[in-house]
């Protein structure tokens, strides 16, 4: 199929561009005709250094900056996970004309559900390893794929491309209480902001799926819902979510 899309890609909570793993290199390779922009979150990946954001609004205005498309005046697609979907919604909002489509997966808003919803109880424990594993890139990785993935197939494929990319650019615990607090506060509209496809997953152990399928009911929305993945659909199973691109 001959498409020239354009697309922002946003990744979430604590991770970069080089979190996608393979996935990047999949969804070039099935639609080579469409244009990818990968945009690192202020405190991720290749921008860790920088301190992020408290509020999502700042995070719109600092990407929006960054985006080419932006700069060119072209209209684009936002593909985003978790923080990143909180992002694009807050985009679409302000911005309507700039965004033709976007695709969240496994996101959550606080007018919708509670937030023992939007963040399991039982994974505490784990993610407190976090506090100590900033410089041990094999911990961080380890610890955050046992939380956000179900496939030890995949986990096992992707963790060494994860790891150096962590290693290179570490993450602080200070942002990652930053963003925490961003996205605990933010609220999603009442309607539906423009075009959206929602997705989720049965098989998510980080997030609830009701909070996916809470905001498919506000916006008159059926989400389409993977029946195993974790949290990180596009690292737990990558050809599935690009037949949803088509």
């Amino acid at each position: 199929m001959a498409q020239n899309r354009n697309w922002i890609l946003l990744r979430g909570l604590a991770r970069g561009v080089g979190h996608w793993g393979s996935f990047v290199e999949k969804m070039r390779t099935r639609f080579p005709n469409d244009n990818i922009e990968l945009l690192d979150l202020p405190g991720n990946g290749t921008r860790h250094k920088e301190k992020s954001p408290l509020k999502i609004a700042d995070y719109v205005k600092d990407l929006r900056a960054h985006s080419q498309f932006v700069k060119n005046g072209e209209t684009f697609n936002i593909l985003s996970v978790s923080l990143g979907a909180m992002i694009t919604v807050e985009w679409m909002r302000e911005f309507p004309h700039e965004v033709k489509k976007s695709y969240l997966f496994c996101t959550s808003s606080s007018a919708h559900s509670p937030f023992y919803h939007r963040f399991y109880p039982m994974n505490f424990l784990r993610a407190s390893r976090l506090l100590t594993a900033t410089g041990d890139e094999a911990l961080w990785e380890k610890t955050i794929l046992e939380m956000v993935t179900n496939s030890h197939e995949r986990r096992e494929a992707e963790i060494l491309s994860l790891m150096a990319f962590t290693k290179n650019n570490p993450m602080s615990m200070e942002n990652v209480f930053r963003q925490l607090v961003a996205a605990s506060k933010y609220q999603f509209p009442k309607e539906v902001p423009g075009e959206v496809s929602l997705f989720g997953s049965h098989g998510d152990r980080l997030v609830s799926p009701q909070c996916t399928l809470r905001i498919g009911e506000t916006w008159g929305l059926k989400p389409t819902m993977h029946p195993w993945a974790g949290h990180d659909i596009p690292i737990d199973d990558p050809h599935w979510v690009l037949e949803h691109l088509l």
